[in-house]
């Protein structure tokens, strides 16, 4: 389990060529997820920053492009702060840019980023009869000097490509500025709904036409379907009570950690469909945009959850907190409670503008257990989930807003959100309102407002586990441990968890129906096996998974395989996986790796494979070859592994599968593609001990210094610490005053070694310095001593002995009569040898 993750600074750079046909278009970066703070830069000039690391954002640089070669490069951080939502929770929080990144070309007339609002109001409804529209809300941008006269052209078509309906709409779109063009269209007679079982899409076109022609086109997909939550009668869909029967899902996965693809995303969500479920709660933050559509497409109810969370404690702040499982959901530092407010507030528009046009998501909810806030900032805390909600209802008013881990601090009460989730320990409450005072009532009529058990079942299990489901955590009879009738106000319940995950709570990454590499546990094939008539929708498979078929009459569980000795390996591809996928980085395939006896039937045994990639570009995560013993934590059970392997260059792709004693098997995977080629070196170093020599070096300089963290003794006004190193030599850095001392230091962001020094002073006179290098901070080494220096400069270049530093700090022990320290540039070089 990948409970331990880097925390610090990460660099991204790409070269990206003009291309003519650029020429008066807008040029913009799409980046669908990084974590969590990202500074971008375009041929050295920062170009944008985005904090908060689930949603995703968009940044124009049309402006910092050159003909010729640009240089695309992002900064990004993970380190815990104060004022950015999430400040706590139990899983992991691994840095960088781990979902999709696009560059998106547009003429300056052109349809806002995620600027498109499909809903379908519902007009009348009877047992055979739907009359309902089409609202469609277009954000049209224009980037130019004069105001626009736009018409926007909305088309709906059915699967077959019949036109339902055509919208028209014009309007003036002021220069350098944005308009909403909204159009409703005439009603629509019994519109096929959008529903678990039968989640059927419609085709949306929605075109911005200017001077007659074309300017810009974006294709969606949308559904007909109206819901409504109630207290006393549960949830609706379509004027038809349905039950939500689900799971809690994180985002991550085996050796890819939070990076994984979108075609592992659909394998998800097919899994819990699989299970005979028909919800998703999303854990605890906004999931990759992919999520949803893959919830669409397979008819799974989604509620998006967004980044106020906590975790089982409520530790105050201490100023320095780093760890975001030991401290307040709610900042205690006030300080910090305003930019938390923005940073969660922002992340909640951010969800919904993303993700809005997905018919799938019946709810948006604000949080998952806030009350595991300090007591001194209980009610600051629910504050922020009543704005919350009233930002939400201004962004959709279609959907409801919901309260997550609403059992305690009386968050689930009718004034106060939407509908209330209950998690665990509130899970097998029966509540009622009577005035202001709450009853607990196991005979209550229904509960104060919507509710749903959005945890329940908690319990840590590897595979292959118990088969049984964990009802006995939700029923107030804790004795009933395999059935389980809910009350019928009750609107659903969420197993926790449908996947294994990683997590910084030791053990609870381990609570799930199904394993951190995909493969199901036993109390999965029990909700499979039971709920199998809840199997509609697309894809739904047939009740074979992995060789495990349903009980037989009589028998109490299915036949799992017998202890035996293995003969041979098979290799094949997972359920939703594929032999040919593309080199995108949308797609991988799930790899399955099966011990069976001479009659090729699965046995109980286990065994040290190595997945080798013998020829062909692709690789498995972390290493090659790829070993599955208990060394590595990817270990065969039950005779079952699994791993997922991927490619970024079109070929094919030879996977042998070996282990002592027995018959090998190879693989085949085609990758297609523009791009032929080998992939880099991916494994993850070996950890060096001792000390690095000369030698081991390659000649070849980075760039250590420019834009990286940095700190000073002093500054004066107008010439701030961030003028040394930020590449621009028009500005500087100076101390307060004249006195020796004074220092400048720079966090190179991990360790690094630097080989040589640049210095450049603001004037020429006699400097005498040292430059002082740490790996930790601690122990500091000379690096450069320029403590005897009488001659004037105002420069210095000099090479440096290589050593691992993580912190350089250039001090000033004298200084020219009344010129205070300063830099007007600091260009450090060498090597990143992680």
């Amino acid at each position: 389990m990948e409970n331990e993750w880097y925390v610090g600074y990460g660099w991204y750079r790409k070269h990206i060529k003009w291309v003519p046909e650029w020429e008066n278009k807008m040029i913009s970066l799409e980046f669908e997820g990084v974590f969590q703070v990202a500074e971008i830069f375009v041929n050295g000039t920062i170009a944008g920053k985005h904090e908060g690391g689930y949603t995703g954002f968009s940044l124009n640089i049309t402006r910092l492009l050159k003909q010729g070669d640009n240089l695309i490069a992002v900064r990004v951080n993970n380190h815990w702060n104060g004022q950015l939502a999430p400040r706590a929770g139990e899983h992991t929080f691994s840095g960088g840019i781990y979902r999709d990144v696009s560059l998106t070309i547009t003429n300056p007339v052109h349809i806002a980023w995620n600027g498109t609002f499909v809903s379908t109001p519902l007009l009348e409804a009877s047992k055979d009869h739907v009359m309902m529209q089409v609202r469609m809300q277009t954000e049209v941008d224009n980037h130019t000097d004069s105001d626009a006269h736009a018409m926007v052209r909305t088309v709906v078509k059915d699967h077959q490509g019949l036109k339902l309906i055509e919208l028209e709409s014009t309007a003036v779109v002021p220069a350098w500025g944005r308009q909403r063009i909204e159009a409703v269209s005439e009603t629509i007679d019994n519109p096929r709904l959008w529903s678990p079982d039968d989640p059927y899409l419609y085709h949306v076109t929605t075109e911005i036409i200017k001077d007659g022609a074309v300017e810009d086109l974006v294709e969606e997909t949308m559904g007909f379907r109206w819901m409504e939550w109630t207290a006393d009668e549960g949830f609706f869909l379509n004027g038809k009570h349905v039950y939500l029967n689900g799971a809690n899902v994180h985002q991550d996965q085996a050796g890819w950690g939070d990076a994984v693809t979108q075609a592992a995303i659909y394998r998800d969500v097919r899994m819990i469909k699989e299970a005979g479920m028909n919800f998703i709660r999303g854990s605890h933050y906004p999931h990759h945009p992919a999520f949803a559509r893959a919830c669409d497409h397979y008819g799974i109810l989604f509620w998006s959850e967004a980044t106020f969370w906590g975790i089982g404690g409520t530790a105050g702040d201490t100023g320095e907190q780093t760890h975001w499982g030991k401290c307040s959901a709610y900042p205690v530092l006030e300080a910090h409670q305003q930019g938390f407010e923005q940073s969660a507030i922002q992340q909640l528009r951010e969800m919904i503008r993303i993700n809005r046009n997905r018919p799938s998501i019946i709810v948006w909810s604000m949080c998952n257990e806030p009350f595991f806030s300090h007591e001194s900032v209980r009610e600051k805390a629910i504050g922020l989930i009543r704005k919350m909600v009233e930002v939400s209802h201004e962004e959709d008013p279609t959907r409801k807003a919901a309260a997550g881990g609403a059992q305690r601090w009386d968050l689930d009460r009718p004034d106060f959100s939407d509908v209330a989730g209950l998690n665990g320990d509130g899970g097998s409450f029966y509540l009622k309102w009577d005035g202001d005072d709450r009853v607990d009532d196991p005979e209550a009529d229904r509960p104060a407002c919507p509710q749903v058990i959005s945890e329940y079942g908690s319990q840590v299990m590897n595979r292959p586990g118990q088969y049984r489901p964990f009802y006995d955590h939700v029923s107030a009879s804790r004795t009933v441990p395999y059935r389980y009738a809910a009350p019928r106000w009750r609107c659903g319940q969420a197993v926790w968890c449908g996947f294994h995950h990683g997590s910084l709570a030791g053990d609870m990454g381990h609570m799930g129906i199904i394993d951190y590499y995909r493969l199901p546990l036993r109390s999965w094939y029990w909700y499979r096996f039971n709920y199998s008539a809840n199997l509609g929708g697309a894809d739904a498979g047939d009740l074979g998974y992995l060789g495990i078929q349903p009980p037989a009459a009589g028998d109490a569980e299915p036949a799992w395989p017998k202890p035996g000795t293995p003969k041979r390996i098979k290799l094949y591809p997972g359920v939703g996986s594929s032999t040919a996928i593309r080199n995108d980085g949308t797609d991988d395939t799930q790899l399955i790796i099966e011990l069976v006896d001479e009659h090729g039937n699965r046995v109980d045994a286990t065994a040290d494979v190595t997945l080798t990639v013998v020829s062909g570009p692709g690789q498995f995560p972390s290493y090659h070859p790829k070993r599955i013993d208990t060394e590595t934590g990817l270990v065969i059970i039950e005779g079952l592994g699994a791993i997922t392997f991927r490619s970024y260059y079109a070929g094919e792709t030879v996977i042998a599968a070996t282990a002592p004693g027995l018959q090998g098997a190879s693989f085949v995977i085609a990758t297609a593609g523009d791009d032929g080629g080998m992939e880099p070196d991916m494994t993850i170093p070996q950890v060096r001990t001792g000390t690095v020599r000369a030698a081991s070096i390659d000649t070849e300089w980075l760039d250590l210094a420019t834009h990286r963290p940095n700190r000073a003794s002093s500054e004066a006004k107008g010439h701030g610490k961030s003028n040394a190193n930020n590449a621009d030599r028009s500005t500087s850095w100076r101390a307060s005053g004249t006195n020796s001392g004074e220092w400048w230091m720079l966090d190179l962001e991990g360790v690094k070694y630097p080989k040589r020094i640049e210095l450049e002073f603001d004037t020429k006179g006699t400097y005498q310095f040292v430059l002082i290098g740490s790996s930790n901070g601690n122990h500091w080494q000379t690096l450069l001593d320029y403590r005897q220096n009488h001659d004037a400069i105002d420069a210095v270049a000099e090479l440096l002995e290589p050593n691992a530093c993580r912190y350089v700090k250039l001090l000033f022990t004298d200084l020219p009569a009344g010129v205070p320290a300063n830099l007007k540039s600091f260009g450090l070089y060498g090597l990143n040898m992680e």
